[in-house]
């Protein structure tokens, strides 16, 4: 097979796992290996400006007096990677910045939290205020010294310091206060502050690396915080951005069941019970078991015992049907065999040993209907495929039998049952976004057939009327049982052609093939003509992997108040598909509407319609649509089983509402009326909870979500373009956030950045974007908070990233347990930072109106320098580090618990303001009652008690009393490092304050040890810490007894009924109410046409698995199909490479 004129490459700039491949011009590939004639290359090459268009490229190359044209099955992009291909020869088109990667990657931006912002503004108004105070103690200094300060002139050394003459003293003396008040009250502005930030940040950052419950131990990889400055926003994140492919899904397709002939297999059935078992269910039973046997034991042997096994009925039940049981399926019969294919339903295999020709048919054409191309390995066949779906039927068939061997140019050679069957490969029918389907015609034994699989509505148009109609209805009954449980579904047909009729369709085929202009557009028309009276031939349906995980932690996400947008390159129906299994589309959503239009006009229209339906929703039906289980007639209920995939019936309301509602293109569309039933429970932060059980309600109304019902949107690429156009960005956002999910699909990386950036500027909210591959850059670096996947892709995505992780589900960890924790700790450390700063500072306000204003401190100089430094800023640390104020698991399981960091309430200018009120009534009262009891006091020795240094040990002393008790009352979580930081620290204020006097000799010398053996000073503590205890105590007290938050009833609740939350358990699999298909084709035009030109012969055509149209259902509106694509250039030649 001649291979040099084709190029694998891994497309990782495009977000593909399986490989693709280019092309060069065969003019050009004439010249081989010969580097003279390279050398001497001298066409020209006109092309279109650089873009960042990642699946479009026009150019024209002049050589030899031809032209040639170029697309872009003729250029590498920068960042691919070859594979399979050792090098190949290209000219540079683009370099630079002016490549498609270069023109995808957004600026890097330094990324500042919402609370660092916060904090410069609030930094900013201390300020202010200093100088507000310095302002007032000058003035204050000024008026004293003209009406009182100048009889102390004989004092103080004015006529050297200052001017004699009273006005002009006083004003100078004022002038020289305001520096020193600045000096002295300097304390206020936190300069400690970002220090403090970033070294609980720093650990915080440690805490995430360590956590161990977001290892992965199949890759050995842990979560990594590669920033230390943005913890804390990861618990106000209000909008998540994530990539699908790699980040939400495997990108591993599993053949899970299938409709022969109107015969459903595929169904596990319990061989006790009768009852039919979750295939989930039955794969985590037979995870450890693999199949038995090896791919390679026994060639020879294994084929004449597979020849045997053709014949042989088994031992089967009357009927053909063999009791259906949990086990996997053994193939090891079958020399082809993958151990890691698992199949559970037994009489789909004994139908294949039993030569039951409709199952063979089925399998045959899996085994020929496609453009997979077959490798050698190491001895062993592998496929490389297109798209993952079609890699999953062609494995299928292998697994059953039928095993896809060789592909030549002519012919397509397959085994069957140990039989070699060789067909002659006339004309391959290839996949487009407009078509849906594909085609093969093949030639054996003079007889002549077409194979077509595609979506189910495609196929079902063209079916031929009037034959088969007990099949199609139960086949279409299988299709949506398919579609409700999430599945990825297929239609089969073929028909049988002449040769007559044939060669005359080949000879026009062969003129279309050959047009310069419009080639597509005259292909399909070709197409359509021999694609009409098929027999129906069957229905796979195929489950595409989600990581472990995954709809659960969007479901956490989604009850916390985050809202999920997927944005993907795949097809508009693989990302519906994807959102169903994900969740982030259910069947209790009132609509899910579909943005498909292609011109500006076309969107807005829909937009329109969109906004009209919303409104309309939200008229009629004031507090949302929903419905109950019992609507639905129960999870798996009569709703699934009469074929209509769970669609409720409309009651008369719905009906009525309905007839006014504006035509929508949706997929979904519900409108049933709230009903209570005994899943329906208040809110956990209603009024009823709190009143109906106290706070310490064993009610578990936290478990409940809330937003069950709301829209969705579904947009594409094309659409989004004129969405995102300045006179439509509003419209635009006006619809987006009413939706609880959106999906834009098709998108480019730098549409996704721009997504990004237009919901951080237009709703001013914190974004996170979470991707794993190259083309996932832009979009991570646009987002507040970036977020990086290690899978197997590359590392782009973690080295651009802030975080990283190795699998989705442990977001949620990094959300609903860090960043809370981190968000709450930060809040608490701030609130308390600035409550001792200014419980501090402002002591010295209030002594300057009993020190005439003269900047005289109330704290001994040595005591002011060391207070944030040892007394206080331990413990302070402690608390941002360690404080929490529920556990980890309780943080899963109440998700809603991440909701005050959406609104900021833990921290913002009114919790500052509280704080720094506090702060000055603490220093007021700090200041004046030791100030009242020491002043003309005596003691009982007849000491005198109204003594400067005595005083200032003695409020510095309850100041430090206080800085612990507050901080022991607010910490909810005690470490050892608590105990040790908060006790130590009162320790050390003997201890320091011991050895700076006697030691050293300190100006307070012996002033703390006269204070603390006298009753004075004690009676003073008391009275002092009471004072300012007792109104802190009772307000809290009340508080969470009257408004608690959802941490105190679970802490309370714990405390007082030590019984913890039963757990959420997953709910049930709804059936969907819309079936959603799923076709095994490239998300553009594939490359059959290189196939039978003999031009490729190891390929894989461009990816991602494509999805029908969903069908509509009676009563519902029909989503607008997509537009055509646009034509492509002929087909050329030159390998042009992007770098």
């Amino acid at each position: 097979m001649d291979t040099s004129t084709i190029t694998f490459f891994n497309p990782s700039l495009l977000r593909e796992t399986n490989l693709k491949c280019r092309q060069c011009l065969l003019e050009t590939a004439a010249m081989g290996q010969d580097d003279a004639q390279l050398g001497a290359f001298d066409g020209e090459i006109v092309c279109e400006t650089p873009n960042n268009l990642l699946n479009k490229f026009d150019g024209t190359l002049s050589w030899r007096n031809l032209h040639f044209s170029l697309d872009n099955d003729k250029i590498l992009l920068r960042g691919c990677v070859l594979r399979n291909t050792s090098w190949c020869y290209g000219v540079v088109v683009f370099a630079g910045k002016d490549t498609k990667l270069m023109q995808n990657s957004g600026k890097t931006k330094f990324k500042r939290t919402s609370i660092d912002r916060l904090l410069n503004f609030l930094i900013i108004g201390i300020v202010f205020f200093l100088l507000s105070m310095c302002v007032f103690c000058t003035v204050a200094c000024g008026v004293w010294e003209w009406l009182v300060g100048r009889y102390f002139q004989v004092y103080l050394p004015w006529d050297t310091l200052v001017p004699a003459e009273p006005t002009w003293g006083a004003l100078v003396i004022a002038l020289l206060v305001f520096f020193s008040y600045a000096i002295v009250m300097n304390t206020v502005v936190p300069i400690s502050l970002y220090v403090s930030v970033e070294v609980i940040r720093f650990a915080q950052s440690f805490l995430i690396n360590w956590d161990e419950k977001m290892y992965y131990e199949k890759t050995g990889t842990a979560a990594k915080a590669r920033t230390t400055t943005l913890n804390e926003e990861l618990g106000q994140i209000q909008y998540i951005f994530s990539d699908k492919t790699g980040t939400l899904t495997q990108n591993i397709m599993t053949f899970n069941k299938c409709s022969i002939a109107g015969v459903c297999y595929g169904d596990v059935v319990d061989e006790t019970t009768g009852e039919t078992i979750d295939l989930t269910e039955v794969r985590q039973r037979g995870r450890g078991a693999g199949a038995c046997g090896g791919a390679g034991a026994g060639g020879g042997a294994a084929r004449a015992r597979l020849l045997e096994l053709e014949h042989d009925a088994g031992r089967s039940t009357p009927g053909g049907r063999r009791p259906r049981s949990s086990d996997p399926l053994d193939f090891s019969f079958n020399p082809e065999y993958e151990p890691e294919f698992k199949f559970f339903d037994a009489t789909l295999l004994d139908a294949v040993k039993r030569g039951n020709k409709n199952v063979h048919d089925f399998f045959r054409l899996l085994a020929l209907c496609h453009t997979v191309m077959p490798d050698q390995k190491n001895g062993r066949l592998e496929y490389q495929a297109q798209s993952p779906d079609e890699s999953a039927l062609v494995s299928a068939a292998r697994n059953f039998g039928f095993v896809f061997k060789e592909r030549s140019p002519n012919s397509i050679t397959i085994e069957v049952m140990g039989k070699t069957e060789v067909y002659e490969l006339l004309c391959i029918l290839d996949f487009n976004n407009v078509r849906k389907r594909m085609s093969v015609i093949l030639r054996k034994d003079g007889e002549i057939r077409l194979y077509t699989k595609g979506a189910d509505n495609v196929i079902y148009d063209r079916l031929k009327s009037g034959n088969q109609t007990d099949v199609r209805s139960k086949t279409q009954e299988h299709l949506n049982k398919f579609a409700g449980e999430g599945l990825r579904t297929l239609a089969l047909a073929w028909r049988p052609l002449e040769e007559r009729g044939f060669a005359e369709w080949k000879r026009r085929h062969h003129a279309a093939a050959l047009a310069l202009h419009d080639r597509d557009e005259q292909l399909d028309a070709i197409y359509e003509e021999i694609e009409t009276d098929l027999l129906l031939m069957g229905v796979t349906a195929i489950e595409d992997k989600l990581q472990d995980g995954v709809p659960e932690t969007i479901a956490n996400l989604s009850m916390a108040g985050i809202k999920v947008w997927v944005l993907t390159g795949d097809k508009q129906e693989t990302a519906i598909n994807i959102g169903y299994s994900c969740q982030l589309l259910t069947d209790d959503m009132a609509e899910v509407f579909v943005i498909d239009a292609a011109s500006y006009d076309d969107v807005d229209r829909q937009l329109a319609k969109c906004r009209d339906s919303i409104r309309v929703v939200n008229t009629f039906l004031p507090h949302g649509p929903s419905e109950t289980a019992a609507e639905r007639g129960g999870v798996g209920g009569a709703g699934a089983a009469n074929g209509g995939a769970g669609v409720s019936r409309a009651s008369p309301g719905r009906a009525n509402v309905k007839l006014n509602a504006p035509a929508v293109s949706v997929v979904t569309f519900r409108w049933e009326h709230n009903t209570h039933t005994a899943h329906s429970e208040p809110d956990c932060y209603s009024n009823e909870y709190v009143s109906g059980g106290g706070p310490y309600s064993a009610d578990s109304h936290e478990h409940n979500n809330d937003d069950s019902n709301g829209f969705a949107i579904v947009i594409n690429g094309h659409s989004l373009v004129h969405c995102l156009h300045p006179k439509l960005e509003e419209k635009f956002l006006d619809v987006v956030i009413q939706c609880r999910s959106v999906i834009c699909c098709r998108v480019t990386p730098l549409q996704k950045a721009m997504v990004v950036e237009l919901i951080k500027k237009s709703r001013k909210a914190v974004t996170l974007a979470i991707g794993d591959g190259a083309n996932d850059v832009s979009m991570i670096k646009a987002a507040h908070i970036g977020v990086g996947i290690s899978g197997q892709e590359g590392m782009q995505a973690v080295l651009a990233s802030d975080y990283s992780i190795a699998q989705f589900r442990f977001l949620q960890r990094l959300l609903l347990v860090h960043g809370r924790w981190s968000y709450y700790r930060m809040c608490k450390f701030l609130r308390y930072f600035f409550y001792k700063n200014f419980a501090f500072t402002v002591c010295h306000f209030w002594f300057a109106f009993f020190c005439g204003f003269s900047a005289q401190t109330v704290f001994d100089e040595m005591f002011i320098s060391v207070y944030n430094l040892f007394y206080t800023s331990l413990p302070v640390l402690a608390l941002g580090v360690f404080e929490q104020d529920v556990a980890d698991t309780t943080s899963l399981q109440f998700p809603k618990l991440y909701a005050p960091g959406h609104t900021s309430q833990l921290f913002n200018k009114t919790e500052f303001i509280k704080s720094t009120l506090h702060g000055c009534f603490t220093s007021l009262v700090l200041f004046l009652i030791p100030y009242g009891t020491y002043k003309d006091g005596l003691a009982p020795d007849g000491k005198i008690l109204s003594d400067h240094m005595l005083l200032g040990s003695v409020v510095a002393t309850i100041l430090i009393i206080d800085n612990t008790t507050q901080i022991a009352l607010d910490t909810t979580y005690w470490t050892a490092f608590n105990h040790i930081t908060i006790w130590g620290s009162l320790v050390s204020y003997f201890v320091l304050d011991y050895f700076y006097n006697y030691a050293i000799g300190g100006p307070y010398v012996g002033s703390l040890t006269v204070a603390l053996t006298q009753a004075t000073f004690w009676f003073t503590a008391v009275l002092t810490m009471i004072i300012l205890m007792v109104p802190v105590v009772s307000w809290r007290l009340a508080w969470s007894w009257t408004r608690p938050t959802l941490g105190e009833r679970l802490r309370a609740r714990q405390r007082w009924r030590a019984a913890a939350p039963a757990p959420r358990t997953p709910s049930a699999r709804r059936a969907r109410r819309s079936v959603r298909s799923g076709y095994a084709f490239a998300h553009q035009e594939g490359f059959g046409r290189l196939i039978t030109s003999g031009k490729i012969m190891r390929r894989i055509p461009h990816a991602d698995a494509a999805l029908s149209a969903l069908a509509s259902l009676p009563g519902k509106f029909h989503a607008r199909p997509p537009s055509p694509a646009e034509p492509r250039a002929p087909t050329q030649n030159l390998a042009t490479v992007d770098l």
